[in-house]
């Protein structure tokens, strides 16, 4: 053994480190590993790193010297030297054998650490007098003061792993209790009570190979044994069941900090879907359109699928998508946009929602363009929500719109109202100034429409009027418009772009459109007087009233109303 520290030395190292030294410098020559010093040294409380026990063997060393401890890789650290011999025993060559048996067992448990350890050395001791299957140790589960008996629990067993120790026979005092003949295989059962403070706390159950039948020298030789191992058994079940129960709170705590963590990401992706319904809400308050609320809406719809993109049908999904956006607000070309329920097609699944929108199906399809598909059907629910806001906003902006034109529609002609045409050639007045552009304002009124109405009654004169306006729609370009201001007195707006020469505009609009005039004039059952002027902004006029203005003043008979050459 090597010589120990001096004094000095001994008294650098801390509290711990001395006690780790002392624990390998009173046993030279034995190999602890680091669960063993942890154990001795820092106690069962200790809940840290193992590692700990290579940082303070270095410290030691480091203080005291490099050869005071050896390190075996791999298993642990020991004090080199030889053993300390046991101590010698005069008379133990005096003793029978069941008591060296019993000492040398009780030299043996001391060396071990685990309940199925002492039981493999009193199944080891034993087999040398006794012929036995297996050792175990039982203990009975609480049943809360029930009177119905329990199963046994095997806390730890050695030997044959045939016996069933479950359903050997219970005990109902605190006194031995042994059965010959047990089982199909007629052996001999030992069930020793082990002795707590007040009552047993457990049983060493011993069964005997098939066939023997022990005598009663062997029953005092059981019971030595079970006195002897019954507080290193104790000792052992419970750090075993400590280990267990530390074993299970720390799988507990991982599960607990695993649904912590579910909760917190589900918590946060709340936070963040009612972020987003908050921020549809105040863009869909703010769009003033169909076409400004689809390319608000799409994108925050495709945020919350989970989806790359959204589009929208009405009323059908055969026909083309009303818009599709990305999440970035993004237009998606045509050709990437998915039909719900398509085959074939990039990002064909998705997820698809329907909406009521004026007694007709809004289809709303969260789709992913390159076909790798991010969303979940859990968000079902909440895309479903956001479409309802979005098919409300869009009911109400359709319904505003159909209010609007009928405001601005001649109810009886089609054509636009009196209000329609003012706001109109208001526009129009604007946009001339704007972008030095012109415009033709052209006034037609039948000035006979009274006495018409007096000799062929007002559905004659009705009739007239539906036709003039009928023909004042078709002479025109697409782009023209015609009004009805009022009675039967019409107007049209035909724009002049700046390219094309104002004088040469004139002039072909008014042969077209006197030119029909005449063949309706001719065509009439009855005899029409036909009133029309032209005024032409901004060569003749700036200013809207005075375009308006001249328009009414310059109405006169279309037999003699002048018209422009074209050159």
């Amino acid at each position: 053994m090597s010589a120990d520290l001096d004094a000095q030395t001994r008294a650098t190292l801390t509290a711990k480190e001395d006690a780790l030294f002392d624990l390998l410098n009173r046993n030279p020559g034995r190999l602890f590993n680091r669960s063993e010093i942890l154990e001795r040294v820092w106690g069962l409380d200790f809940g840290g790193d193992d590692r700990i026990v290579d940082a303070y063997v270095k410290r030691i060393r480091r203080k005291a010297g490099e050869h005071l401890i050896e390190t075996v890789r791999g298993s642990g650290y020991r004090r080199p030297g030889a053993p300390q011999q046991l101590q010698a025993l005069p008379h133990y060559r005096h003793l029978s054998g069941d008591a060296r048996m019993i000492l040398d067992l009780g030299r043996r448990i001391l060396r071990v650490n685990t309940t199925d350890s002492v039981l493999l050395e009193v199944e080891a001791a034993l087999s040398t007098t006794v012929k036995l299957r297996g050792v175990a140790l039982l203990t009975r589960p609480d049943t809360g003061g029930g009177a119905v008996a329990m199963p046994w629990l095997v806390r730890g067993a050695a030997g044959s792993t045939a016996v069933a120790w479950s359903e050997l026979p219970p005990v109902t005092s605190n006194q031995p209790v042994y059965e010959q003949g047990w089982g199909a295989q007629q052996q001999t059962v030992a069930l020793l009570p082990l002795a707590g403070s007040d009552s047993p706390w457990g049983t060493l159950a011993v069964v005997s190979a098939p066939g023997v039948v022990w005598d009663t020298s062997m029953y005092a030789q059981l019971e030595a044994v079970a006195a002897l191992v019954n507080p290193a058994l104790r000792l052992n079940m419970e750090i075993d069941l400590r280990r267990n129960a530390e074993q299970e709170l720390r799988i507990l705590n991982a599960g607990l900090e695993e649904r912590v963590h579910e909760r917190t990401e589900q918590l946060l992706r709340a936070i963040q879907q009612a972020e987003l319904l908050n921020l549809l809400s105040r863009q869909l308050e703010q769009a003033r359109g169909v076409a400004e609320l689809l390319e608000v809406g799409l994108p925050v719809l495709a945020r919350l699928s989970g989806y790359a993109a959204c589009a929208a049908w009405f009323p059908s999904t055969q026909g083309p998508a009303l818009a599709a956006y990305r999440q970035d607000g993004t237009v998606l070309a045509a050709g990437m946009v998915a039909r719900p329920g398509s085959g074939g097609l990039p990002g064909s699944g998705g997820l698809s929602v329907q909406c009521d929108m004026q007694g007709q199906t809004l289809t709303i399809h969260a789709f992913d363009p390159e076909g790798a598909a991010h969303g979940s059907h859990e968000n079902t629910p909440l895309l479903q929500t956001a479409a309802q806001s979005l098919a409300l906003n869009l009911s109400r902006h359709l319904h505003m719109q159909a209010m609007e034109r009928t405001a601005l529609t001649d109810e009886y002609t089609g054509l636009g109202n009196r209000q329609a045409f003012l706001t109109d050639l208001t526009g129009e007045v604007a946009y001339s100034a704007r972008h030095g552009s012109g415009f033709v304002l052209s006034v037609i009124e039948v000035g006979n429409i009274r006495f018409m109405n007096a000799t062929v009654g007002y559905a004659g004169g009705n009739d007239l009027i539906v036709k003039l306006a009928r023909l004042l729609h078709d002479t025109g370009r697409t782009e023209d418009r015609a009004y009805r201001l009022n009675g039967a007195t019409f107007a049209t707006l035909l724009r002049i772009p700046p390219e094309l020469g104002r004088r040469s505009a004139l002039a072909g609009w008014q042969e077209r459109l006197r030119g029909a005039l005449r063949e309706f004039v001719k065509g009439a059952p009855f005899p029409v007087d036909v009133l029309i002027s032209d005024v032409v902004c901004p060569d003749q006029a700036r200013e809207l009233s005075e375009v308006f203005r001249l328009a009414l003043d310059g109405l006169m008979p279309m037999s003699s109303a002048p018209m422009v050459d074209r050159r």
